[in-house]
């Protein structure tokens, strides 16, 4: 692969954009004007084709490529595509990355196992990193969880996860608390998603060992909340990130870009990224 981030600021690193006139892809333009070694040269939007832009966002973009697709895309012009758009959209758009060999970070949430097989397949030959969650701080608690997880395995905890969000967000539950359930049902060779419960009403009768609760709250202006509870007898351990903005995911995005350029073909993480894949267990 062309060293195009040997030297920095010897050569920009030219982005394409998914979702960029979305609430991530207004953040990450404006995160990005602080970032001299990335050169924004395509913003791809649904919303182009029906929305008239204002003025100060005609300013913004001016000399970037405005487009609803990658229809008529000149994929020479693109070192490296971010993805924060919607899961319909974003195979579409993993597709194209796959037949031009181009680097992609992937941060949509919210797919369903038929198009997570459809990533897979049109990302196999190109470097790729998925998250559901690229903040920094988040990935370190999926690996503090796993370590957790392995040490408690003995001693018969209970592991309940919850999650917050403001009331537009539009699935339960989040990616992040499912990433979280799924790092612990690996850990203990459970089953998932079989041993995930969802909710829990009326007489139910005891909890059962083999099971990973998760409770969804949706209200007002929450940003962003994740817990996880281990709970034994006669103590528990929780760890909970709370995310304050959309900053946090931005500067995240902006270490996996510089990073993914630099990788050989295959699917990455933010794990990867920080050389967390392999601490401890």
């Amino acid at each position: 692969m062309q060293d195009i981030y040997s030297i920095r600021g010897e050569r920009m690193i030219k982005l394409a954009m998914t979702g960029a006139l979305g609430r991530m892809g207004s953040v990450m333009r404006s995160h990005l004007k602080s970032q001299p070694d990335f050169k924004l040269v395509l913003a791809i939007s649904h919303r182009l084709g029906s929305r008239e832009l204002d003025d100060d966002l005609k300013r913004e973009l001016e000399g970037v490529q405005l487009a609803g697709s990658f229809a008529g895309v000149d994929p020479k012009n693109i070192d490296v595509i971010l993805d924060f758009s919607v899961p319909e959209a974003a195979a579409e758009y993993a597709c194209f990355a796959g037949r031009h060999g181009i680097p992609m970070v992937m941060g949509t949430t919210g797919f369903n196992q038929q198009q997570l097989d459809k990533l897979a397949e049109c990302l196999s030959d190109v470097p790729c990193l998925v998250s559901p969650n690229m903040s920094l701080m988040m990935n370190v608690i999926f690996r503090l969880v796993g370590n957790a997880t392995v040490v408690l395995d003995d001693y018969n905890v209970d592991v309940e996860i919850t999650e917050r969000h403001h009331r537009g967000k539009r699935n339960a539950p989040s990616d992040t608390a499912l990433k979280l359930a799924q790092i612990v049902a690996e850990k203990r060779h459970w089953p998932f998603p079989e041993v995930v419960r969802h909710d829990r009403w009326g007489m139910i009768g005891e909890r059962e060992q083999r099971e990973i609760g998760i409770q969804c709250l949706r209200g007002g202006d929450i940003f962003s909340e994740h817990g996880i509870m281990f709970a034994g007898l006669g103590e528990r351990v929780e760890i909970v990130h709370r995310a304050h903005s959309l900053e946090s995911y931005a500067r995240g995005a902006v270490r996996a870009l510089r990073w993914i350029v630099q990788q050989p073909p295959g699917v990455y993480d933010m794990l990867d990224m920080l050389g967390l894949s392999e601490v401890l267990y």
